[in-house]
């Protein structure tokens, strides 16, 4: 067993341990949250979040597949060849991509649906909901297919083979992932702040009357709803914030590779992120298919109105 930088045997050990734990929340987790959507589609009950919902488990579990080649890398060396480094290079890069597009599509859907219920509702057509899925899918394959061509199996200094994306150089690389950096992280997150913020005015500032259960049972519904997404906004800026500014220090010389680059870069947080959806649907949602069936649940807001 071969790792970079001397590491020392027990830090090998937690970072396995961890991994492996996280592999598994992931796997069942959002395999979970797939046979749930499913469940619901045979069942005939469409919602415009669950395709959503089942794009951002469809994405988490891909990314969860194949970190298993950068774990293989980090213990060992790289296997495959350029294939499978340019490939799981650039499928892993669009996962993530399309995670967060997803999260982003979410917001806009949640902020859209309580402060503009009654075009959500006739806006939110089965065939329209899965184009969606589609347009996520092909952007983000475009926008991180230049990165098929910069990854490439090479050599470092033990003589190992790794996976690295140096064919563009300096500049290329800093170029790239700064676009990505803003587009992909800062506006996102600065985004799903702003929604969440928007949300809890709009729920908060509703008069209910205290008599109408059913009013009072779709408005507790919304805030379950808005603060699983306010979990998830959470959730994805503590994960992915090392990540992302590491990386761009990175490219620019600002930091050394260290520690902190290796945490961030080898899915000791960025990792997490996968398993934590699936576990935030269950504990701020409750029931996944509850929430699923009852986002879209307009006699509230159409009553209020």
């Amino acid at each position: 067993m071969t790792t970079d930088d001397n590491i020392s045997p027990l830090m090998v050990i937690i970072f396995c341990v961890f991994y492996s734990a996280v592999f598994i929340v992931s796997f069942v987790g959002n395999i979970w949250v797939l046979v749930t959507c499913y469940k619901s589609f045979k069942g005939n009950h469409d919602f415009p979040l669950m395709w959503l919902v089942t794009n951002l488990a469809s994405a988490d579990l891909l990314f969860t597949f194949l970190s298993l080649f950068n774990v293989v890398s980090f213990m060992w060396r790289w296997v495959g060849g350029d294939a499978t480094c340019k490939l799981q290079g650039f499928l892993i890069e669009t996962s993530y991509t399309t995670s967060i597009t997803t999260l982003v599509i979410i917001s806009y859907q949640r902020l859209k649906a309580i402060t503009d219920p009654f075009s959500a509702r006739v806006g939110s057509r089965p065939n329209r909901e899965y184009s969606k899925i589609v347009v996520i899918w092909v952007s983000c394959l475009a926008i991180c297919s230049p990165l098929a061509h910069i990854y490439r199996v090479e050599t470092n200094e033990d003589g190992r083979a790794i996976c690295a994306n140096t064919t563009w150089g300096t500049t290329g690389r800093q170029v790239y992932y700064s676009l990505h950096a803003i587009f992909f992280f800062v506006l996102p997150l600065l985004y799903m702040i702003f929604t969440q913020r928007n949300i809890f005015r709009a729920l908060h500032t509703r008069v209910l009357p205290i008599s109408d259960s059913v009013i009072v049972t779709s408005s507790n519904r919304h805030k379950k709803v808005a603060r699983t997404l306010v979990a998830l906004t959470t959730a994805f800026g503590l994960c992915w914030s090392p990540f992302m500014i590491t990386r761009t220090l990175l490219y620019f010389y600002l930091v050394s590779p260290g520690f902190i680059w290796r945490g961030s870069q080898l899915y000791m947080l960025i990792f997490l992120h996968t398993a934590l959806d699936p576990l935030l649907y269950g504990f701020y949602g409750g029931e996944l298919k509850s929430i699923l069936r009852n986002v879209f649940n307009c006699s509230y807001w159409n009553r209020v109105k």
